[in-house]
């Protein structure tokens, strides 16, 4: 089977990572963005996602109609809006509060005339700007005082008032839109900050010409619309419109799920070290007041690489070891960065054990990279430490990563995304998709 290895008991683990070539099958490289963006999955920006036809195809070949879905990482809740799209009820877990605002919006399909006209009430009261003034009509002195530092080192003093206008037009509205509005509003505040539009990561651009807020936040909230009538549409069409979905803002390792009531997990982990979730989603993190210290937000982010001094666990997994071994030689803090990673995905393998059902899969879509000139086998590491939770690996597949939203170029030597011309090595050329099933 091209791209895949079926698990033999005379196979070891790591073994059945050899020879392996890519499928293209899995690599869905015939769709466009339009087609990987479609009904509700193109409400928000999220860095690193998989597409939905990934998602989709994981979960119709190892659940049937009704049976639990759980994504532990549900970051913008492609996997979960799929689930409800499939009849599969499902719950969903992220402990970025920016991630459980767009995939709570994501997942609840709104009637689509009582949208339309939550629109047309919206547009009326910021047009007829009926609200109370604005609370930093006072002195520049007070006007000071008001915003969070973060927030006027990002926008303009106006910017901020045309997005204070927005949110108040939008906090009378019925609590089943809230979420749609919410999303929108925070898709909105890149475009019209100084966030340079060609940088993922945190960068100013002070000479950014930045558009007016409302005619961006309706520009966008006309697209969800569109998203959303497909979504009802489809749901009704199949009969899942009422199919649960649960959106938690919880840490996964201490999963809000009964003991053995999951059938299937179909999740993507945060890589090590190669994205702050924290930072990326700053914006709205700060503008719904979810956080005033960038830097304690950080803490509970698995893969992050700031603050890292907690002793050593067990990795549960002896190459794991090896690869921390030799990064201690070449870059101590960046081994106690990816030994704290994979100490912290092991407890949460961990609650997967206690929340799935006997004969129950779990499927995980993850790359490999590499830090300092050592290799991490992320994937690797996933096998042996799940092997030792009683976890069989029954399937490993090479996917090519033609459409997924990441930077492409790395420095080998710093393990920092580059620009292509200064980079050596692509970052993510293809990832594994690993299948165990829970004995």
């Amino acid at each position: 089977m091209v791209g895949t290895r079926l698990a033999d008991s005379t196979v070891s683990v790591l073994e059945q990572f050899t020879g392996l070539t890519p499928d293209p099958k899995w690599a869905f490289a015939h769709l466009t963005q339009a087609q990987t963006s479609y009904a509700t999955h193109g409400y928000h920006r999220y860095p690193a996602k998989f597409i939905p036809q990934l998602a989709a195809k994981l979960i119709e070949e190892y659940s049937r109609p009704g049976d639990t879905v759980l994504d532990p990482f549900m970051g913008s809740g492609t996997a979960l809006v799929e689930a409800k799209r499939l009849g599969r009820p499902s719950v969903g877990v992220d402990i970025n509060p920016v991630a459980h605002l767009i995939a709570t919006a994501k997942v609840r399909a709104v009637e689509p005339s009582l949208l339309q006209e939550t629109i047309g009430c919206v547009r009326g009261r910021l047009v007829s700007r009926v609200q109370p003034p604005l609370f930093w009509e006072g002195s520049s002195t007070e006007r000071d005082t008001e915003w969070h530092e973060r927030l006027r080192y990002w926008f303009r003093d106006d910017v901020l008032q045309s997005l204070s206008q927005i949110q108040h037009a939008l906090e009378c509205q019925n609590e089943a839109v809230q979420p749609f509005f919410r999303c929108a509003l925070s898709h909105t505040l890149k475009p019209v900050s100084w966030w340079h539009d060609r940088s993922v990561k945190p960068m100013r651009k002070l000479d950014k010409p930045i558009p007016e807020p409302e005619q961006v936040f309706f520009r966008h909230v006309q697209r969800m619309a569109r998203g959303n009538r497909d979504y009802w549409g489809l749901l009704k069409c199949a009969g899942t419109l009422e199919t649960p979905v649960e959106c938690f803002c919880v840490d996964a390792r201490a999963l809000p799920v009964p003991s053995q009531s999951i059938d299937l997990i179909v999740t993507s982990p945060p890589y090590v070290t190669s994205y702050e979730y924290a930072d990326l989603h700053q914006l709205s993190a700060l503008w719904f007041q979810m956080t005033t210290d960038l830097r304690e937000f950080r803490q509970g982010f698995i893969g992050r690489s700031n603050g890292v001094n907690e002793p050593r666990d067990d990795l549960h997994s002896p190459l794991a070891e090896a690869i921390v071994s030799r990064l201690d030689q070449v870059n101590p803090r960046k081994a106690r960065e990816v030994a704290l990673y994979f100490a912290e995905m092991y407890a949460c393998f961990t609650e997967w054990r206690r929340v799935m059902r006997s004969g129950g899969y779990a499927c995980i879509v993850i790359g490999n990279t590499c830090l300092n000139g050592v290799e991490v086998q992320n994937a690797q590491v996933f096998a042996e430490q799940l092997a030792t939770l009683g976890f069989a690996l029954t399937r490993v597949i090479l996917r090519e990563i033609p459409s997924k939203i990441l930077p492409r170029t790395r420095d080998k030597q710093t393990g920092k995304f580059a620009k292509t011309h200064s980079a050596d090595y692509l970052a993510y050329p293809t990832e594994y998709i690993l299948v165990f099933h829970r004995r």
